[in-house]
């Protein structure tokens, strides 16, 4: 006998168990994580100017104490040549 109409499926109608569909939800946004990341396109640094970089360092602070400087003449945020006498408005001391 054939019903009119959407059939519609329970999960007492269903085979498949908590445990698989937690695990094919964990993989799926793990697939979709992963494209996301391959796809989207990496943050630019910003210039020394937006950075309101300068040469001379600031008091005691300076780009070479600096936790976002990387030797020898860059910067995590700051695109360009950095001195590791400069300093900039984004200085953070590096910790102990």
């Amino acid at each position: 006998m054939l019903r009119n109409g959407p059939t519609i499926v329970t999960a007492e109608d269903s085979n498949v168990s908590r445990r698989q569909m937690l695990r094919n939800a964990a993989v799926t946004v793990g697939g979709v994580t992963v494209l996301l990341g391959s796809v989207l396109p990496a943050q630019a640094k910003m210039s020394l100017q937006a950075a309101g970089y300068q040469s001379t360092p600031k008091d005691d602070q300076k780009c070479a104490n600096c936790s976002l400087f990387q030797a020898p003449s860059s910067c995590i945020l700051v695109d360009g040549t950095i001195s590791a006498e400069g300093w900039c408005r984004f200085y953070k001391k590096k910790s102990a």
